[in-house]
């Protein structure tokens, strides 16, 4: 199969998994919105009015990390329930048109929680053409490390029930527990270092840098708080995670 069929079928498998439920099924869009949304209501609520935009920010990064947990949950079911993934290991397309496919579905699910989250952060914090593609640029390298990583943890498990609380602890350990909705600064000094254990860390602090928040400097961490030093952090991270896919995923063996 050529290039061209090798993105038409990532395409397709894009519009069966994540445009055609969205448009068939109204309460999918509900569940994409519920969370992100309950945690921003949440600092909303109880939060300083200057912390409400790491909240919102948190929105952006969390919708983009629960796309590998997504990711995880679909491809699990796909091969363990349907044995769909063997057809395509049988057919011309390639693994990694599969899992571009998925991911961009992935992607499609978000689409309405991300603009949400968009629109309220520039209402909250207006920001310029610059930001909003330093920003688009963060939840894209997000959304490429998390279902990257949700893909290679799926081909792991022989149960679903075995996937589900994987799924939720590994991906809620990366997007509640760093400094996603809340700022660095509330972490003790002596232990913010410890927080860029957790790649979502390099997201968060990068994007709070592309809109401007002015709490968004690791104080215990000084050398982490360069704007470049977090992007190759984030970068590092994707790319960590998509050659351990390459290499470890078990695309043909069940």
């Amino acid at each position: 199969m050529t290039y061209v069929g090798q993105a038409r079928a990532a395409l397709r498998i894009c519009y069966f998994n994540g445009i055609l439920p969205l448009w068939r099924q109204s309460t999918l869009m509900i569940a994409i919105f519920l969370t992100p949304v309950s945690f921003v209501f949440f600092l909303f609520v109880i939060a300083p009015h200057d912390v409400f935009a790491y909240g919102v920010v948190g929105g952006i990064l969390f919708t983009a990390l629960f796309t590998g947990n997504g990711m995880l949950n679909d491809c699990a079911y796909y091969q363990l329930e349907r044995q769909l993934q063997q057809v395509f290991v049988a057919s011309p397309v390639r693994s990694t048109t599969f899992v571009l496919g998925m991911a961009l579905s992935e992607l499609a699910f978000t689409i309405p929680a991300q603009a949400l989250f968009l629109t309220l952060l520039w209402l909250t914090r207006p920001f310029g053409w610059i930001a909003l593609a330093g920003l688009l640029g963060v939840i894209l390298l997000t959304w490429l490390m998390a279902t990257t990583l949700g893909f290679m943890i799926s081909t792991f498990y022989r149960q679903l029930r075995e996937i589900w609380p994987v799924g939720t602890m590994v991906f809620s350990s990366l997007s509640v527990i760093p400094p996603v909705f809340y700022p660095i600064a509330a972490i003790p000094t002596r232990w913010q270092w410890v927080a860029f254990l957790a790649p979502s860390t390099f997201a968060s602090q990068l994007a709070g840098h592309v809109v401007g928040l002015s709490t968004a400097h690791p104080v215990g961490a000084p050398l982490l708080a360069d704007p470049g030093i977090e992007l190759a952090g984030l970068v590092g991270a994707t790319v960590l995670f998509a050659t351990a896919a390459a290499k470890l995923a078990r695309w043909r063996e069940r």
